[in-house]
């Protein structure tokens, strides 16, 4: 039994693509919810707008663990600018 729902689906909701930018992904979600709001003509959605909701929600949580991922793999770069400053 599936119960989390995959990126790929998130995507799909949102209707982004693999590479979109972090305010891309924010002005579609807002767009989204709003027009899915009870305030929108024909009264909208709760259904779609929890959809929605939750696929921002799974692309927010696959987006910190990518960046988690890229953190780990790569060693700190060090300054040797930084580095004088501290001895002094």
């Amino acid at each position: 039994m599936r119960l989390a729902m995959s990126v790929e689906e998130a995507r799909q909701i949102l209707n982004v693509s693999d590479d979109c930018t972090p305010e891309e992904l924010k002005k579609q979600y807002e767009f989204l919810f709003k027009i899915n709001g009870e305030k929108s003509k024909g009264g909208g959605s709760f259904y779609l707008q929890s959809k929605v909701y939750r696929a921002k929600e799974r692309l927010d949580k696959h987006h910190v663990q990518q960046i988690k991922t890229t953190s780990e793999e790569e060693p700190p770069t060090r300054n040797p600018q930084s580095e004088k400053q501290r001895q002094t």
